[in-house]
């Protein structure tokens, strides 16, 4: 917990100030019972109105004075808390956008979401309530004990057990309900994944009628939630009816000595309501330091589930590239006999992987579902590092000094449709930050891209929404490969993102990719045997291993695995070919 002290950098003097003028209101109000009694014992004796008034001003003017620093204790202490939290959530940000992609993988979308968000909004409001309330109320308390002992010294005995088994009360409900306070926040996270879950895949949800299959399962995980709440709940019920009834008690034997007091003359009346006044202070603190603690622990956990995130290691920048053992010279990447297996996984998700893509060349791949064509990604981007064997890069093509100087030279377009609230122009602006419009237009116009933009009548500045729901499947997927031909890089790396293009899309966006960019070095992905039938070699995965590798004329002669994919799919070859066939050429 250390580590977070850092995050006060800038707003420490805010966090000394709001409990220093805490802390003044609450000398001030220790004062108030003594003017009290002064009133009852004597002004009110000699009906004498004018020893009332003085004591009515100063309880008036302490109570304006309270009233101001309380407003300006406040004020320090929300800047601390809100200062402290912008903070962190800055440095939580960036580290997240550090980690490694075995890292990332151990932690879901929707914890890391709840950890930026809700966690760190709990953070804040347990330092504003420590701030504010928590030395504040063990001053009030022991200050009250202080002026009772001032009062009459014999009235100690009472106040220091009843706060004795006060605190003993408070500290073992919070007890018991730490570890309920833990679990509330793991059932959370779960809650947010299901309902993460449920939001994406609504469309399938309801394809296949499985809608009251979700309601069961987020109402199974909605109710152990409740429970864990409720149990809360439950433990923080007994905490008024012990502490009243230890406050009454107590209560009862201060009046009843204070009573024979009074009657031989240690003691006077407003002697006595002062010591009931410093009582009741007591209880009403002592109950506000157990809500007080009770938050900061719900904070305390997660302020511990961010420091996990904090503690996690970055993404080794550097890596050895190690040399390669082919003959060919003007490879851009190379893998030789590569393995590699997911941390905690059974079995390795590659197998033995072995081929050279020449520089400027086509290279596919293709494979059923669950053979490995995105883990193959992963390692060529250095997301992750091979378990056995090595991926070799040709440092004379690409920058190998880092992963982050590799990965200027690789353009990726994802499977998954990765778009981002703002315009097109900002979206573009990711792949090249200083790009002309020009240069624009010509990136959308290759990506067939630029007919749907220029009907829009804000042009490159027309709307993006979040992920781009505002365009269609195969509009989004034009959008970001013209992102990625934007980008200055030698390594083009498509993932099945032609899959929402129709056949003459395709096939004009594969002409152009082929006239114009022949010196990048391409990678694609795809179901469709089709989409790589210019590729100068194609690799086939079955179950993480390599069972095929050549062009597509040489694998449909001689490798089973590609003709049953071709097979399954030749209806539509043919159509395909038809429909490009009649089509007008995109770049004519």
């Amino acid at each position: 917990m250390k580590r977070l002290w850092q995050y006060f950098e800038g707003y420490r003097f805010q966090s000394v100030l709001g409990p220093l003028f805490k802390l003044t209101e609450a000398i001030m109000e220790l004062f108030v019972p003594i003017f009290v009694a002064r009133i009852i014992d004597e002004a009110i004796p000699t009906g004498d109105i004018m020893q009332v008034l003085p004591n009515i001003a100063w309880m008036f003017g302490i109570a304006l004075a309270g009233l101001l620093f309380a407003i300006t204790a406040q004020y320090f202490a929300a800047r601390a808390a809100v200062g402290f939290t912008r903070n962190l959530s800055v440095d939580l940000f960036e580290k997240v956008t550090k980690l490694g992609r075995g890292t990332r993988d151990t932690l879901s979308d929707a914890s890391l979401l709840t950890r930026l968000t809700s966690d760190t909004f709990q953070v804040q409001s347990g330092l504003n309530t420590f701030f504010r309330l928590f030395m504040r109320s063990p001053f009030i308390v022991f200050g009250s004990l202080i002026m009772a002992m001032q009062i009459d010294l014999s009235m100690t005995g009472i106040f220091l057990e009843m706060i004795i088994l006060l605190m003993a009360i408070v500290m073992g409900l919070i007890y018991i309900a730490n570890p309920v306070i833990a679990k509330i926040r793991t059932a959370f996270d779960r809650l947010t994944v299901l309902t993460r879950e449920q939001m994406q895949g609504l469309r399938v949800i309801r394809a296949f009628r499985q809608e009251s299959r979700e309601v069961g399962a987020f109402g199974e995980q909605n109710a152990d939630l409740t429970e864990q709440q409720v149990k809360v709940g439950d433990i923080n019920a007994w905490m008024n009816p012990l502490t009243y009834v230890t406050v009454n008690v107590a209560l009862i034997l201060v009046i009843w000595r204070g009573g024979w007091n009074i009657q031989v003359g240690s003691l006077t009346q407003g002697e006595l309501l002062a010591l009931v006044n410093y009582l009741l202070s007591i209880l009403t603190e002592l109950v506000k330091l157990a809500t007080t603690i009770m938050n900061m622990n719900r904070s305390w956990a997660s302020a511990k589930r961010l420091v996990g995130i904090l503690a996690l290691p970055d993404e080794t920048l550097s890596f050895v590239n190690e040399p390669n053992t082919f003959d060919t010279p003007d490879i851009a990447f190379a893998f030789e006999d590569v393995t590699f297996q997911y941390p905690d996984a059974e079995a390795p998700s590659l197998e033995e992987i072995a081929f050279a893509v020449k520089q400027g060349s086509f290279f596919g791949i293709i494979g059923s579902t669950g053979s490995g064509k995105s883990t193959l990604l992963k390692l060529v981007t250095k997301s992750f590092d091979p378990s056995e064997g090595h991926v070799h890069f040709n440092d004379q093509y690409m920058d190998t000094t880092s992963r982050l100087a590799l990965r200027e030279d690789i353009s990726v377009v994802p499977g998954q449709v990765s778009l981002f609230k703002g315009t097109i122009r900002s979206n573009l602006a990711m792949g090249k930050m200083d790009a002309t419009d020009a240069e624009m237009w010509q990136a959308l116009a290759d990506a067939q891209a630029k007919d749907f933009v220029e009907a829009l009548p804000e042009g490159l500045d027309a709307p993006v929404a979040a992920f781009g729901r505002n365009f269609s499947g195969g509009q989004r997927q034009r959008l970001t490969i013209a992102r990625a031909l934007i980008k200055p890089a030698k390594l083009l790396i498509f993932d099945d993102s032609t899959s929402a293009l129709d056949y003459v899309t395709e096939a004009n966006f594969q002409q152009v990719l082929h006239e114009k960019y022949p010196e990048k070095t391409i990678l694609m992905i795809s179901q469709r045997t089709h989409s790589l039938k210019r590729a100068d070699q194609i690799l086939v995965l079955e179950a993480g291993r390599q069972v095929g590798l050549g062009t597509h004329a040489e694998l449909l002669a001689d490798n089973q695995v590609y003709q049953e994919i071709y097979a399954s799919q030749h209806v539509e070859e043919g159509k395909q070919d038809e429909a490009v066939e009649h089509a007008q050429p995109a770049h004519s």
